[in-house]
Parts: structure tokens; sequence; C-alpha cells
């Protein structure tokens, strides 16, 4: 089973009001199941975020998150995305259905549930052991 990958737009909402358009790529992998990879490409200097699936998976039904990472449906159909870092938090905006179709995705391939099953433990313990 491989990966699932998509593009979808991404809407940056600038501190002047104006949105700014971003094609991510959505990335998810069988082998690291717990984790989705949005990449935003040269654009943005090849800037990447981990995200965890199961908390996108509920950003879909109500605000979730703590720290530098907070997603909330809004009325419009969308989600709102932000981001924390060292240059203070980014306002993003994801079409929901765009989104949950994408995740409905990774669970055909990896149920909720059943991710523990693809870690490989023996190789990680094995590689944290040789560090």
């Amino acid at each position: 089973m491989g990966p699932v990958t998509e593009r979808i737009t991404l809407h940056l909402l600038a501190p002047d009001g104006t949105t700014v358009h971003l094609d991510t790529d959505w990335r998810y992998r069988p082998d690291d199941p717990y984790a989705v990879r949005l990449d935003f490409g040269p654009r943005a200097a090849g800037a990447g975020w981990v995200l965890s699936r199961e908390m996108l998976l509920a950003a879909l039904h109500g605000p979730v998150g703590d720290g530098d990472i907070h997603f909330a449906p809004l009325d419009d159909g969308s989600l709102r995305l932000v981001l924390g870092g060292a240059g203070g938090p980014v306002a993003l905006s994801v079409d929901c259905a765009a989104l949950a179709a994408f995740l409905a995705a990774t669970l055909e391939l990896v149920p909720l549930g059943t991710e523990f099953e693809r870690i490989d433990w023996d190789g990680g313990l094995a590689g944290l052991l040789s560090a």
C-alpha cells in the first residue's frame, strides 16, 4: 500500500486582509500512520508541517489544538488552521470537503485504531540504541 498524496489549495489570510492562494501537498504514509505531512512547496522555501491525522479528523467537527497548532471549522465550509512558529502565527483556511476527502483516503488505507500495527517498533528501538 502506497502513500496518499493530494494537492489542496490553502488560503493564507494576510495581515492586510488579502488572501494568498497556496497550492500545498498533503501526504500520508502508512509506515508513519499518525502523521500527515503538509508541504508548502518551493514558493514557501520548502516549508512544511507535520500534523496529527487524528487532530485533523477531530477538527472537521469542532475546534481543537493547543500550543502552536489550532484548527476550527468555519461557517463557510472551510477549516481555519493557525500554525505558530518563530515568526509568529500564520492563519490559513482550507476547504473542509477537500480535506475530508483526503482524510477519508487515509482511513481506507489505515483505519483508526490500527495505526500501531503499522509502526516498525523493532526498527525504531534499534535506531535509538545505535545512536
